[in-house]
């Protein structure tokens, strides 16, 4: 199992496409065949918020997408079991740069990253 995390603590820029990219890069061998997702997002308004997940083999996978009314936070983990695009990396390679998008895309409501993590299940050699 690859275990990444990073605690950035950085603000969400408020309707703004591009939002912020955060990198956590591993060189651990081998194929994926499993992949959790960790994020805590506070944020007013989250169905403001679009979240992708970037793979080292640049396969795009969206968490979330304006979704969630005007719930507060994003303080979850995404599975295969609850975000079927996970499944699409399963036989990728693990090794390199997986990358989690955050955009605000609508104005009024302020958000920050404050954490994220990566579990990655190793395929059997």
């Amino acid at each position: 199992v690859v275990a990444l995390d990073e605690s950035p603590g950085v603000k969400i820029p408020d309707n703004h496409p591009n939002g912020i990219t955060r990198t956590l890069t591993t060189t651990e061998t081998g194929q994926v065949q499993d992949v959790a997702v960790s994020v805590d997002i506070t944020h007013t308004y989250i169905q403001d918020l679009s979240v992708t997940l970037e793979s080292s083999d640049g396969t795009l996978v969206s968490l979330h997408h304006h979704t969630g009314g005007d719930a507060d936070n994003i303080i979850t983990t995404y599975t295969p079991a609850t975000t079927a695009g996970l499944q699409n990396l399963r036989g990728e390679a693990i090794a390199g740069a997986w990358q989690l998008q955050v955009a605000d895309l609508a104005g009024a409501d302020l958000g920050k990253l404050n954490r994220w993590a990566l579990r990655i299940v190793r395929q059997p050699d």
